[in-house]
């Protein structure tokens, strides 16, 4: 397996998702911010730009810091003194230089007290030769006949656990170009294309009457897609007009284990991706690099199936997603009282 090796390209578009999320949930910040893809005016909060004071400034610095695991290399210090998402890039460039060789994301949703889980760099990139290796599967194994994979189109912000593993890492593993999107303005798509969406965007697109090129696949994510919108995405359409997408994965996983398992039909049971074996408890054991083993829990209620396969039937944290975000109704209750 090759070591992957960031771009500092990708590490400006992390710099420019992460800076953007940050700054938009500032109060008061959000209608100056203008959208998160804006490749002629990128985000600059020096005292030309947005002149974010010294403790929102630390805000993002702490963010930026935190994300890239500059203080392993000592570094931390270094984004304080930064304006813009060009020179957080920079910084994020000499820190892994100089051994920074983690990332650390935060568990979706922004209510509560946020959750931060650190990833080992060649665990995900193990990760995202794995789902390179998907891609080219059917549901049962066997190779797949869809059309190969030439461009990523991601929809998802690239500093979250599931926009960097399929928006940064397996473009990197297939060696193809990745075009940032937004649901607002999709690009013209190609045949070819590997679409990156979470289940809100999937349903919007299902609705659209826009007409989709031969040949495009898709990616769903964070949170269950239902199975009258995957159908929609898939089947063919009334008149014989041909389906969306050739073929549409649902992968399932968490900030807290990365990707597990995946499916291609809605009514099918999850399948452990390469590299993951379900353990004697029901629990998902991943081969490391290393050539160690790293026990994860499975988070929701599910049922086995076989060795590899198994169904979801609920969450047991008492969250539900609202657009992707995990939001707590206990915490969203005591806010109110």
């Amino acid at each position: 397996m090759t070591a992957l090796a960031i771009p500092p390209a990708d590490l400006l578009r992390v710099s420019r998702d992460l800076a953007w999320a940050e700054i938009a949930a500032m109060p008061g910040l959000a209608a100056r911010l203008g959208p998160r893809i804006n490749l002629e005016k990128p985000i600059d909060w020096s005292g030309a730009g947005l002149a974010l004071d010294s403790l929102a400034r630390m805000q993002l610095a702490t963010a930026a810091a935190t994300w890239c695991n500059a203080y392993d290399a000592g570094f931390e210090d270094l984004f304080l003194a930064k304006r813009s998402a060009a020179d957080w890039a920079a910084v994020m460039q000499r820190a892994r230089a100089s051994g920074a060789a983690h990332f650390t994301f935060c568990s979706s949703g922004s209510t509560g007290v946020r959750k931060h889980i650190r990833h080992r760099e060649d665990v995900l990139a193990s990760e995202a030769y794995a789902w390179a290796e998907v891609l080219n599967m059917s549901a049962s194994g066997t190779t797949a006949t869809t059309t190969t994979i030439s461009r990523v189109v991601l929809l998802a912000p690239t500093h979250h656990i599931y926009g960097f593993i399929w928006g940064v890492l397996l473009p990197l593993v297939l060696g193809v170009e990745v075009v940032d999107a937004d649901i607002s303005a999709l690009p013209d798509l190609r045949s070819g294309d590997l679409v990156i969406a979470v289940p809100d965007q999937w349903a919007y697109l299902a609705d659209s009457s826009k007409a989709w090129p031969a040949g495009v696949q898709g990616i769903s994510s964070t949170a269950p897609l239902s199975a009258a919108v995957h159908r929609k995405l898939i089947d063919e359409q009334a008149g014989g007009k041909a389906a969306p997408l050739a073929r549409l994965l649902q992968i399932y996983g968490s900030s807290e284990t990365a990707g597990l398992a995946w499916r291609d039909d809605p009514s099918a049971p999850y399948t452990l991706a390469p590299g993951r074996t379900r353990g004697a408890q029901g629990e998902i054991s991943l081969l490391l690099p290393s050539g160690k083993q790293a026990v994860m829990p499975v988070q929701d209620e599910v049922k086995w199936t076989g060795d590899h396969q198994f169904e979801l039937l609920r969450r047991t944290d008492n969250s539900v997603q609202v657009g992707g975000h995990n939001v707590s109704p206990d915490w969203v209750a005591q806010q109110l009282q």
